[in-house]
């Protein structure tokens, strides 16, 4: 919301209606962050595609192994399903598995699933771009979600008390959350500049 001239309060003032909006708002500098350390797959898929595969393995094999409670209906077995493909793609892409990345507390579930499931859709863009450079398609990137999935996510996350104690954790289990996958992207970083020659 953008603030006005008259009576219309500062938008640092003003807290997005709903959990989900709130969730959203302050994950966004922890999001973007991530982004940027995954950008090179947007450049060159071709170059990137081995390390991207390295880091989300590493990634969501943390998050599957830190996760406090069953998942919803909504993400059902998506987590499991995602880690094998990304297992399978490494073997693909003569990646040797690097040791799993550390989670010192548990994660809310619904924290790993705003992970996992924003993820499919951030991976719809991959897809095309991947296709685009005339690659073929790694085995995770066609795990997908059923119509209709993030909506009804959405809409139970909205189901939540936005200024609850609830909210607070998966907000701060979400962000730690992308702490992982940075993690993951610099140790595959690490790990690829000790390869060279």
């Amino acid at each position: 919301m953008r603030a006005g001239t008259d009576v219309r309060p500062d938008a640092a003032d003003v807290r997005p209606r709903g959990f989900r909006a709130r969730l959203a708002s302050e994950t966004r500098g922890a999001h973007e962050a991530t982004e940027r350390d995954f950008v090179a797959i947007e450049a060159d898929p071709a170059a990137a595609l081995p390390d991207f595969l390295a880091a989300s393995r590493l990634a969501m094999r943390a998050l599957s192994a830190a996760r406090d409670g069953r998942p919803v209906d909504e993400e059902a077995d998506i987590l499991d399903r995602l880690v094998d493909a990304l297992e399978h793609d490494c073997r693909s892409s003569g990646q040797a598995p690097l040791p799993d990345l550390p989670c010192p507390e548990p994660l809310d579930t619904l924290a790993v699933g705003y992970l996992v499931l924003g993820s499919r859709l951030g991976t719809e863009v991959l897809s095309r771009r991947t296709r685009a450079a005339g690659i073929a398609l790694p085995r995770s990137f066609t795990i997908s979600m059923p119509k209709g999935t993030w909506r009804a996510f959405c809409a139970r996350l909205d189901g939540i008390d936005p200024d609850g104690p609830c909210a607070d954790r998966i907000v701060s289990d979400a962000r730690r959350g992308f702490d992982l996958h940075r993690a993951a992207a610099a140790r595959v970083r690490s790990q690829t500049k000790d390869r060279r020659p």
